[in-house]
């Protein structure tokens, strides 16, 4: 394959990444105390995965991970349960945040 020299072609300037973009992986030791939940909508008829990782110490710090995208509801709930099990498998058993911290007035 040829390409012309003529083309032009404008390197990006490259920088090292900050501290702040690795956070995620700095403090991810949280995430081995998390109840692991799913959630599926359907948008223009295909069932959409997400699985949801929710601390027990703080309800409120949680991560949210599209997984894939099914075209029947049985069959997205079907997946979803088998991860949330797969992710759930603890020697300590399933942990369940305190669903009664947050006292949300609607008001």
């Amino acid at each position: 394959m040829f390409i012309s020299p003529d083309i032009p072609f404008h390197r990006p300037t490259e920088f090292p990444g900050k501290p702040e973009d690795f956070k995620l992986l700095i403090e991810d030791k949280w995430l081995m105390n998390t109840e692991v939940q799913y959630q599926l909508l359907e948008r223009k008829g295909l069932w959409h995965l997400t699985m949801i990782y929710i601390a027990v110490d703080n309800p409120f710090k949680l991560i949210c991970r599209k997984i894939d995208t099914y075209n029947a509801e049985k069959k997205a709930k079907t997946f979803a349960s088998i991860l949330q099990r797969g992710i759930r498998k603890d020697a300590r058993g399933t942990l369940k945040t305190n669903r009664d911290a947050i006292h949300i007035c609607y008001n």
